[in-house]
């Protein structure tokens, strides 16, 4: 004969993961090279590669209110646009030493257009 327990019965509904959604830019061009000297913080000189990564959040800094959407991502495989809300950004921030320039100013000329 079982007994009941007047302890709580847990129950857990688990949801199966699946595959994470992945989001790609058709701007994206993953053939860039974004280690090379073309771009380079405005203020530092530091050259972000293929490992460095934003993350789209309104915040303080220069660029104006936005809603943000939190993807991250590298921000020089798209030209400064959100692959997850398509918000442009004018203005990047660097990983090294945390200041703010226009995100144009971070790509310099090659030698072949000089």
């Amino acid at each position: 004969m079982r007994q009941q327990s007047d302890a709580p019965v847990i129950t857990w509904q688990l949801k199966k993961a699946g595959s994470p959604t992945i989001i790609t830019a058709e701007i994206a061009d993953p053939t860039r090279n974004t280690s090379s000297p073309r771009i380079r913080c405005p203020k530092c000189q530091w050259q972000p590669d293929r490992s460095s990564t934003w993350v789209c959040l309104s915040g303080p800094g220069p660029e104006p209110p936005f809603p943000s959407c939190g993807t991250s991502w590298n921000t020089f495989d798209t030209g400064g646009r959100c692959p997850g809300c398509s918000h442009q950004w004018q203005w990047t921030t660097c990983l090294r030493c945390h200041e703010w320039s226009p995100h144009l100013d971070w790509y310099e000329d090659s030698e072949a257009e000089e």
